[in-house]
């Protein structure tokens, strides 16, 4: 019988965001597959009650600050010396609409440094740190999954005629870093490719996350399949880039995203 390619079972997995809207979604997708999952945040409280509302018994929440290296190096090494090692990494931490710093609402004009670097610390500092920490693990291990979580505004720009009015922004820090864990993704994948270790990227597009009114309006009618994604709908892209279902794949950003960017 040809085995199950995207069997995840024995496979130790970190989840980092998982406090926000998709990292719960990640870990539910690996669970399900049959990997044990440390879902992290840097909100340890928020996290456990994230964890807490899982059907699933392997997940546990863990503490981890995405712009400390020696926290990265503290979990990886708590993680590996109770587990025996780490297979599988997603790296989703990030700040969003749902996580905003004090200025994400501000113009290009008025951005602040401030924010600016707030935001490349968490979203591009953050996964580099990721990749770095838990890279160095799946080399002695010879294999691993590292899945970058980037952005539809990491392919292509937002479309800045969609926001005035919704009460919805998207800042420059935000579309520049998520371009950023795109083009890190190919970096890291190439240097690591040999010493069994695969990275790739995930974009997502636009999450629903009880939007309505005049954004939502514009979305559908901007997007091929005329409506906003499910973040369930992140699930099957998750499972695979983590699984052999995807053994020969490596440097890629796979993009799910209703066809946003194929217009």
């Amino acid at each position: 019988m040809e085995n199950n390619l995207f069997d995840l079972s024995g496979k130790i997995a970190l989840v980092t965001g998982g406090a926000g809207l998709l990292g719960s979604e990640h870990a539910i997708a690996l669970a399900s597959h049959g990997a044990k999952v440390y879902l992290a945040d840097i909100n340890e409280e928020k996290c456990q009650d994230k964890a807490a509302k899982i059907d699933f018994d392997e997940i546990y929440p863990i503490k981890l600050d995405v712009t400390s290296k020696e926290n990265w190096q503290e979990v990886v090494s708590k993680i590996v010396e109770k587990e025996g090692s780490l297979d599988i990494l997603v790296n989703n931490a990030g700040y969003t609409n749902s996580t905003k710093t004090s200025a994400f609402d501000k113009t290009f004009e008025n951005f602040s440094l401030d924010d600016w670097n707030s935001i490349m610390n968490v979203n591009l500092t953050g996964t580099f740190l990721g990749c770095q920490t838990v890279g160095n693990q799946m080399i002695k291990q010879k294999k691993g999954s590292i899945i970058n979580i980037a952005s539809l505004y990491g392919v292509v720009s937002p479309n800045h005629k969609m926001y005035p009015g919704t009460g919805i922004v998207q800042p420059v820090a935000y579309t520049v870093s998520k371009h950023g864990v795109v083009a890190l993704t190919k970096y890291v994948a190439t240097w690591l490719a040999e010493k069994g270790v695969r990275v790739n990227s995930l974009t997502p597009g636009g999450i629903f996350d009880g939007h309505d009114g005049l954004f939502l309006e514009r979305f559908k009618n901007l997007n091929p399949i005329g409506r906003m994604s499910d973040k369930s709908e992140l699930r099957g892209g998750i499972v695979y880039l983590a699984s052999d279902a995807s053994s020969h794949m490596i440097g890629h950003n796979l993009v799910i995203d209703g066809g946003w960017t194929a217009w």
